[in-house]
């Protein structure tokens, strides 16, 4: 897991200095980036934490997130506004339903995709974001956007089976758009937790 040393330079101020071995092994490469603001690095921590213990995607060393102008994608295919309007845009479920929904957006699934792409354009959801998605709900981690300090709880099997299936039907619509807006769909073939794990 990432880390955070704090330095005091000779001027007196303090530095903090995120640290990691890459893909969380032993043997894994050392790797750090360095922040003037606790909060900051606080913040960095957990994006990498919530990356599998690599670099944020669209991060570059020593500036922070980097887009070109080629990748730059509206905010309707940003995860939460597109997550919601496909919610909105339901025909088959009652106010109650829809409402539930846009609070398993928010609640489970914004922190850990807030910053995605639902589209193949820019930082787009992958198998591994799913994956990791997954494996912090059933064992109660907080996502990389929740502030720091936040407590949640493990989720059952069938709790996780439901969100996925949420968010399964959000990229699949991505996946059926007219035109199409990703080629495939991340959630397919997900491997669920199985039982009464929790």
């Amino acid at each position: 897991m990432a880390g955070i040393r704090t330095y005091r330079r000779k001027s007196g101020d303090v530095s903090y200095t995120v640290t990691w071995r890459a893909g969380g092994t032993r043997t894994g490469r050392s790797e750090q980036e360095t922040f003037d603001d606790e909060d900051k690095a606080k913040r960095f921590r957990d994006l990498v934490n919530g990356h599998g213990q690599q670099w944020p995607p669209g991060w570059v060393k020593g500036r922070g997130f980097v887009e070109s102008e080629e990748s730059d994608v509206p905010d309707s295919l940003m995860f939460p506004v597109y997550a919601h309007s496909y919610i909105g845009l339901l025909t088959d479920i009652s106010d109650q339903t829809r409402a539930n929904y846009g609070k398993f957006v928010d609640r489970h699934m914004q922190p850990w995709f807030g910053e995605h792409s639902i589209s193949d354009l820019g930082n787009k959801i992958t198998r591994d974001h799913v994956s990791q998605w997954i494996l912090d709900l059933q064992h109660g981690r907080p996502g990389p956007l929740h502030p720091a300090g936040t407590v949640r709880r493990p989720y059952a099997a069938k709790t996780i089976a439901n969100l996925h299936g949420l968010l399964f039907s959000i990229l699949q619509s991505a996946v059926n758009a007219e035109p199409s807006l990703r080629d495939s769909n991340p959630c397919a073939h997900t491997r669920l937790p199985k039982g009464n794990d929790t």
